[in-house]
Formats: structure tokens, C-alpha cells, sequence
């Protein structure tokens, strides 16, 4: 940061969040103003010794006010900021337009006051892109700051403090486990993955038969699935048992068969709307297997700034919004660019409306900044993740201006002609028209051959096969992002971290993309339930907070009545967990172990955590060989959670005393390539049906 020489007059001072960000924005303000980044957060709520621990939590005082401390390093920071500050004439705050923007922005202008700074030097600037044009513009309708969303962002930091120091060591003493953590959010969605855990428990599969018939009719052939079966069809037509469809085989065989109808009908398909951060974490998971976390960050990045050659510019709006709304100069540019590589029948005009019934701030949705700047023609100066999901971006902004694909959908009707019921049914589906479909092509289906109604097939063969009934399927991440959007839970600033933060304290594990609740996230979201269910454990009690949330950011609320009835409502309910916790502690064993259908042996072998190999016999037994009394009740591998003076920590184990292959927690779970590559050879520990 260079320092004014004295009697010096600066440019205006402008502050952002990051230094990529204040080189983009120097480059395009130029000599009249200085552009310096506060690096993130200046202040949080304090908890150190110093705190006031007068309030129902540290760092909230009696009347519900937070108590601020500064960052590590943030005093540096703002004195630095000040030297500069006293030198210009006025001080624009640019950070991101969003309600944790606007929170750093107050904190930022609030620590340059007591350095006594004028307050009428502040002014706010807000802008959804870092382009030049989008910049410039902001800062000549620059403005002041926004209390009402700072005041969300507050609020939200309260109540979410007040849950977190609250409860944390309760359960952790409740549990007897030590580390726990405790969120009004986090801990909702962990709630989550366990509803879906009880369901795939509680699911009983059913066995059923699909009968197939290969017909044909001079040189052509094709396929049918049995659909109706006198008079029975769709869901009420089950073959339940090997029998049964032996016998329909036999009566099958023997009969003969003609095309009864031969349909046609035309449908068509539209393009989703543009990116919103949920979407975008979603699409990115499911397309390019990018977590939502990494998915973030790169797309921070396409917004901050990539140098494309004549300096840094950024490449997308901001990536943290609900809106799909795209603006009328971006569809004007959209527009041109279909007509003009595609031609006129590949565009249509569409206008999306924001489906959030939460939508935060009036953003636009995520977008390229222009559309222009294909992927192809910047793939040079990207990373292989930074181009991939721009890519992903550009396509989804292109294609929701495109037109409607259209496909011939043919459904074959052949039917027993000898009085007696059987119908085959038979479909293709032809693509005629790509229209925004040639931006994602889809493998396209085998054709039938041309038939005609009436017309007497050949019998050539009779297929059974056996399927069961298969239980929900699991979360993955993307689609757990989905579940919390629908419910109202979380904001989409926060999907990612929240996600992060419940896989990393080990409420989950994520293998082959499925989320699996862990013991420990298990017996925490019954715990919590037993006291919590009316509050913030009840997902519409957290969908009603995130909405009176947004009404404390369009004015309609107060903050302090907001945190005041949540703390009323939820005090109460901490003393009975304390209660709990200290007269009836858990036991551990009762909720450490796991059955798998691993076997101790050197056909299933166990990973070493500390080589990423298999073990070896002559590999000294990672865990603690105390606990080897409980392995005598457990005939299968299991996971073990251990306490010593060093702390807590779980390993897989057998029961026979012969086998010496055991093999910690983080050999399941930890985070790194090479692990997860190894993680990959124990799958079936977690898909294949249970032993018990």
C-alpha cells in the first residue's frame, strides 16, 4: 500500500473486500481514485478472555447488541486504510451487493469513524458485474449505506451465535464427545440426510418381473415391453415372482401377435432459465462433479477478475443471488449472438421471473458479462475448472434464449391376435429440431424401423427379467442443496459453506458423491430433537426465520424484536438439554458402532490411513487396542470410537483376535486425492445391502 507524502492530496479513497478485486477496479477508475482492500471481515463477535460475559452468550450483551471484536491483523488494516483516508476527500465502500456485503462496508466505515473520519465522506457504491461500463456507472449513482440489509446480516449472526455457544458444549457433554459443533442451519441440514436415512431404512423392496418380446416383421425388428396384461396395466399390472412369469412366458410363446397402433405426437422442451447460485452449485456437482464449495470459489474468481491479456476483468456477475432476471441490454446482446451464429429460428425472447418466494436483494441473475467472449476464446487463459464452469455459465445464458427443441415421439401398440390380452408397448424418440438442445446435445435412442397397424409380427424371442423395488436414493450434494431450497433453509450464500462445514466435522461422509450420515451426526440430530423440534429444528420453524430475516432487510422488521422472541422462545429450552447433560450423560458405546459387510480378510483388505496402502499384517493396528473387549459382540468389521488423553478418534476393527487389520476414521473420510482414490476400492462397505 503506498503511503501519501505529507501535505499530500490523494484520489478519493475506494475500499473493497480483496486485492484481485481492487487491481481490476484501479484499472478502470484510473489516477482520480485509489483502490485498497480490507481482505474480508474486520470484525467479529468477540469470545475471546476480553469478552463481556454479561449477555445471554459471549458477545451479546444483555440487550441483545453484539459485541465486536477486530480480526487478527484488522487493526493494521484499518490504520492503514486511515493514513490514506485523511488524504482524500471522500471514502466510497465497495463491496459485494449483498447483505454480507453490506455488513463488511458498515463495519469497514464504522472503524475508519472512530479514527475519526467525517461520516459525510462515506459513500456506498454497489455493482453486480467488474466491468468497466457496470463500475463506472455504479459509482456515479453511488449512495449510503443500506441499514436495513446490515441489520439482516447482523441479525442472522446473533441468533446464529446464540444457538452455537449455546448448544455446542451441551451436546458435547451430553454425548461425551468432545469437539462437537452446533448450528442453526448446519445442524438442520444434517436433520435432513438423517429423514432420508430413516426412510432407506425403513424401506422393505419388493420383488417384481418386466417381460420382453423380440418381434419382426420381414427384415426389420424391434423390441416391446409387456404393458397390459388382461386388462392390467401400468402400476397395476406387478409379476411378483419367478413363477408367475414363467407361466405368462409359456402363454406368450404360443401366441400370435399384430401391430395394433402405430402413434406419432410431436413435444417439445424448454431451456431452464439462467443460473442462480443454488442452480449453479447443483448443475456444477451433477455435470462437471465440482463440490459446491470448489464450485464457489472458482466462480469468485470469473467474478473478482482473470487477467485476459490487456489487465484483469471480470467475467460473470455476481455469483451469490436467487433472481433469475437477466437485464435488457444482456438479452439484446443475447439475442444477436443466436441470430447471428445460429440464425432467427434458433432464438426466442424469454423474460424469467424469480421463483423464490425469499428472493434476497435485486440482483440479476449469474451471467457472463458478455456474451461475445465465448469459452473457446478464452480457454488459454483459464484453468481447467475456471473454463469448465464458465463454460457451463456462458451455455446456460446462451440456451435460455434459444428456442424450444422438438421431438416425434413413435409408441407401438403389439398386441396378441388370437383373443387372448397381451400388449407390447415399443417407443423412440426422434429429435427433428435441436433449438437450444445444441448447446447440450443428448445421445439420442435407438430408432424403431417403419411399421404398420395391422400388420402380423414374428415372435423371435421372450426375455424375464427380475428387478426390486429400490429404496429412495441418497442425497447427493447437489441434490441436498435442492431439499434446502425448497424447504426455505439456508440462504444461497451459504449452501456451499454449510455443506463444507457438516463434511468436515464429520456429521457426514460423502462416498461415490452419496451423502451417508455418520453415528456421530446421527445421534446429535436425535438429541436435538428431542428438545428442539418446535424450534430450530423444525424446518418450517427455519424456513419462518429466514423470512422474517428478509423482512428485516426491506424494513418491515426489527432486528431486536427478531432476536429478542427467538432467544424467548429458545432459552427455556437449553436448561432441560443442560439438565440432560450433566445428571444423564450418553454413552458412547451405545452409538459408536457400525455394522458393515466387510469381512477381515485379504480378499476385502482395510486402507492404512498413514500410507494410503492396503494393511499388511506386519502393520502396526491403528486405534486403541483397550477397546479390543468390545470387539468380542461384534462378528463384523466395525467402527470404534475411542477417547484418550489426546483426544477422540474412531477405527475400524473385526472381531476375530486373529486379524490384525483395523483402520482409522479419516481413511474413510479424509479429504485428499490420493485418499479418495483408495476410498473408491471400500464402496461396497457402504452400497451393498446390510448384513444385519
Amino acid at each position: 500500500m503506498g503511503q501519501p507524502k505529507k501535505g499530500e492530496k490523494l484520489a478519493d479513497l475506494v475500499i473493497v473486500e480483496s486485492p484481485t478485486k481492487a487491481r481490476t477496479l484501479q484499472r478502470f477508475l484510473g489516477d482520480k481514485y485509489i483502490v485498497e482492500s480490507s481482505i474480508g471481515h474486520i470484525n467479529n463477535l468477540e469470545s475471546g478472555r476480553e469478552a463481556d460475559r454479561s449477555g445471554p452468550v459471549v458477545g451479546i450483551n444483555q440487550d441483545f447488541e453484539p459485541i465486536w471484536g477486530l480480526e487478527r491483523g484488522a487493526t493494521t488494516r484499518i490504520n492503514n486504510l486511515n493514513k490514506i483516508a485523511k488524504k482524500s476527500d471522500l471514502i466510497y465502500l465497495a463491496a459485494d451487493p449483498d447483505r454480507e456485503g453490506e455488513g463488511i462496508a458498515y463495519h469497514v466505515a464504522n472503524a475508519l469513524i472512530e479514527k475519526r473520519q467525517p461520516k459525510e465522506k462515506f459513500r456506498r457504491v454497489v455493482f453486480h458485474e467488474i466491468t468497466e461500463k457496470a463500475v463506472k456507472e455504479a459509482f456515479e449513482d453511488a449512495g449510503n449505506i443500506n441499514m436495513d440489509l446490515v441489520n439482516a446480516h447482523i441479525g442472522r449472526r446473533l441468533v446464529d451465535r446464540l444457538v452455537g455457544f449455546s448448544l455446542s458444549g451441551l451436546t458435547s457433554s451430553l454425548l461425551r464427545l468432545k469437539r462437537l459443533s452446533v448450528g442453526r442451519v448446519q445442524s438442520v441440514a444434517v436433520s435432513i440426510i438423517k429423514d432420508k436415512e430413516d426412510e432407506i431404512k425403513a424401506f422393505n423392496p419388493n420383488e417384481y418381473w418386466n417381460i420382453y418380446a423380440d418381434f419382426s416383421i420381414d427384415d426389420k425388428s424391434y423390441k416391446g415391453k409387456l404393458h397390459e396384461l388382461d386388462g392390467k396395466s401400468g402400476k397395476d399390472l406387478i409379476i411378483s415372482n419367478k413363477e408367475e412369469s414363467g407361466n405368462i412366458e409359456d402363454q406368450i410363446k404360443n401366441i400370435d401377435f399384430n401391430i395394433e397402433s402405430v402413434k406419432t405426437s410431436e413435444r417439445t422442451s424448454k431451456p431452464r432459465s439462467p443460473f442462480t447460485t443454488s442452480s449453479l452449485q447443483q448443475d456444477a456437482s451433477s455435470r462437471l462433479r465440482l463440490s459446491p464449495s470448489r464450485t464457489m470459489a472458482i466462480a469468485q474468481q470469473l467474478f473478482q477478475g482473470i487477467d485476459l491479456g490487456s489487465g484483469e476483468e471480470g467475467l460473470i456477475t455476481y455469483m451469490r443471488t436467487d433472481s433469475t432476471v437477466l437485464s435488457a441490454e444482456s438479452m439484446k446482446n443475447i439475442s444477436d449472438y443466436i441470430i447471428k451464429s445460429y440464425g432467427d429460428n434458433y432464438f426466442s425472447e424469454r423474460k424469467y421471473k424469480t421463483r423464490s418466494a425469499n428472493a434476497q436483494e435485486a440482483h440479476e441473475a449469474i451471467r457472463p458479462t458478455s456474451i461475445s467472449r465465448t469459452p473457446t476464446s478464452i480457454k488459454d487463459v483459464l484453468d481447467n475448472d475456471q473454463f469448465r464452469l464458465y463454460d457451463l455459465i456462458w451455455k446456460r445464458t446462451v440456451a435460455s434464449q434459444m428456442a424450444e427443441s422438438k421431438n416425434r415421439k413413435t409408441t407401438v401398440t403389439t398386441s396378441s391376435s388370437n383373443g387372448e390380452y397381451f400388449k407390447f408397448r415399443s417407443e423412440s424418440d426422434e429429435l427433428v429440431f435441436d433449438g437450444f438442445k445444441k448447446l447440450f446435445p443428448e445421445k439420442e435412442g435407438e430408432k424403431l424401423p417403419s411399421l404398420e397397424e395391422g400388420s402380423f409380427v414374428k415372435l423371435d424371442a421372450v426375455e424375464k427379467e427380475q428387478k426390486f423395488t429400490l429404496p429412495p436414493p441418497r442425497y447427493s450434494e447437489a441434490s441436498l442443496i435442492k431439499a434446502m431450497e425448497d424447504l426455505g433453509i439456508g440462504r444461497p450464500s451459504t449452501y456451499a459453506s454449510i455443506l463444507k462445514t457438516i463434511r468436515d466435522k464429520r456429521y457426514i461422509w460423502v462416498i461415490n458423491r452419496s451423502i451417508y450420515l455418520s453415528p456421530i451426526g446421527n445421534v446429535l440430530v436425535e438429541e436435538l430433537k428431542d428438545e428442539f423440534s418446535d424450534s430450530f429444528m423444525d424446518y418450517k420453524f427455519t424456513e419462518k426465520m429466514e423470512k422474517e430475516l428478509d423482512l428485516i432487510s426491506n424494513g418491515s422488521l426489527k432486528r431486536e424484536d427478531f432476536v429478542k422472541d427467538f432467544w424467548g422462545d429458545f432459552s427455556p429450552l437449553i436448561g432441560n438439554l443442560a439438565i440432560r447433560a450433566e445428571e444423564n450423560p450418553r454413552d458412547p458405546s451405545e452409538y459408536n458402532f457400525i455394522k458393515t459387510n466387510i469381512i477381515c480378510s485379504s480378499k476385502s483388505p482395510c486402507i492404512n490411513s498413514e500410507t494410503g496402502k492396503y494393511f499388511e499384517e506386519s502393520d502396526r493396528p491403528l486405534g486403541n487396542k483397550s477397546m479390543n473387549e468390545k470387539l468380542e459382540i461384534m462378528p463384523r468389521l466395525q467402527w470404534i470410537r475411542f477417547r484418550n488423553k489426546k483426544g477422540d478418534g474412531a477405527f475400524l476393527a473385526c472381531e476375530d483376535r486373529e486379524c490384525k487389520v483395523t483402520a482409522d476414521e479419516s481413511a474413510w473420510i479424509a479429504g485428499g486425492r490420493r485418499r479418495e482414490r483408495e476410498l473408491a476400492k471400500l464402496k461396497q462397505v457402504m452400497t451393498e445391502k446390510s448384513i444385519h
